[in-house]
């Protein structure tokens, strides 16, 4: 097999490939001039391949056949030589076992991946120890949202004072159309609307109906207020428990208003429909000539806002509010997702960053310490539109 360092499994679709972007960008920022990350892309189809490397125009990238939902011996085959895997291969929702970061671990390999399901973040998370006793760090759900956004909880609930310190946190996000995804992308949305929204309540995880409970979000100054609505989100639970937050929620919302309404009524449909994945993939690709021309006519924004706000008891300031806007969602999830990755490298494969911040174990990017958070939204901080932090 050809040798490469950094697996990008899913490489091929839109997050995929632009986290291979990011990945060689960062790479050839962080090495001073030493030789750039050897990236290859794990999937099932070498035309799908071929296809993406064009695109991307990066003449150096590898492919291996990788098959997330095959054999353990045959993944750890696959990866047993590379210095981090990144999975991208989603969509995830429906899916229940780890076996990737499963094989991650038994074969020493670091590992991170874009998982926006919550259960399947749920069973990775059980690995913790066993990652840890192999020596191997892993964070899983990170990305943009999930992933960026628990960052910027974990950042709005220190300066409140820490854990503890904060009753309420509301995560809110907004595009413009589909942000320029994939269908892949947009067949994960149609699938968490048979998904029901896992929020905290005074302390109790609670499961409330998708796309209810509307509120009017201001994501500040160019984007301005939009509808946003109930979603299911892993950084939910994620941000609540590590942050100990009694309440928390996940609500998003698009542009133009037909979208939101279109996904209102398509929640309307039969749940064993809405989640057959291979059923949402099909109406994802037939609604892209469509989806495609309203993003031509209305853009490609990602905006972020994530809201702390203080115990009832306490007389000190009440709120803290964060703001976070991309132009381009494709390309700030591969951003986000790619400085994940290179934070799992540093002071193992790029040691030219310094010491490694990320300890052995199965993380949520909620937990990971500050030196490690900071790295990380120092690179995200980069083409934002706007960084209220």
């Amino acid at each position: 097999m050809t040798v490469c360092d950094v697996l990008v499994v899913g490489g091929t679709g839109r997050v995929g490939a632009s986290t291979v972007q990011w990945l060689d960008r960062l790479s050839n920022r962080s090495r001073r001039g030493t030789p750039t990350l050897r990236i290859g892309i794990g999937g099932r189809s070498t035309n799908h391949f071929e296809a993406a490397k064009r695109r991307l125009g990066l003449q150096d990238l590898s492919f291996r056949h990788v098959d997330v939902d095959g054999e353990s011996q045959s993944l750890m085959a696959a990866i047993s030589d590379v210095k981090l895997v990144i999975h991208t291969a989603g969509p995830f929702q429906g899916r229940l076992n780890p076996n990737l970061l499963h094989a991650c671990i038994k074969a020493g390999v670091p590992y991170c991946d874009v998982s926006d399901e919550l259960l399947l973040s749920r069973n990775a998370k059980i690995l913790s120890a066993e990652a840890a006793a192999a020596g191997i760090p892993a964070v899983i759900s990170c990305g943009i949202w999930p992933g960026v956004s628990a960052l910027m909880a974990a950042t709005a609930v220190e300066r409140m004072g820490g854990p503890g310190a904060c009753d309420r946190v509301e995560l809110s996000f907004h595009t413009a159309g589909t942000g320029g995804a994939g269908p892949t992308i947009v067949s994960a949305t149609f699938l968490l609307l048979a998904t029901d929204v896992v929020t905290y309540q005074n302390g109790v995880l609670t499961h409330r109906e998708p796309w209810t409970e509307q509120r009017i979000v201001d994501f500040g100054p160019g984007i301005g207020k939009h509808k946003c609505f109930l979603l299911d989100n892993p950084d939910v639970c994620s941000v609540a428990e590590a942050l100990n937050i009694a309440n928390c929620a996940s609500r998003f919302g698009s542009t133009p208003s037909i979208w939101n309404t279109l996904f209102g009524a398509m929640k309307a449909l039969p749940r064993e429909l809405l989640y057959d994945r291979s059923a949402m993939q099909v109406l994802a690709i037939v609604s892209m000539p469509v989806i495609r021309m309203v993003d031509a006519l209305v853009g490609k924004t990602n905006a972020m806002r994530v809201d702390a706000y203080r115990r009832s008891d306490d007389s000190s300031s009440k709120q803290i509010t964060l703001r976070c806007v991309h132009s381009d969602l494709e390309d700030c999830v591969g951003q986000a997702t790619a400085a994940f990755g290179m934070e799992l490298l540093r002071g193992r494969v790029c040691t030219s960053m310094g010491k490694a911040t990320i300890e052995p174990g199965v993380w949520y990017p909620a937990e990971l310490q500050a030196a490690a958070r900071n790295n990380i939204l120092t690179v995200v901080k980069d083409n934002t539109l706007i960084w209220e932090m």
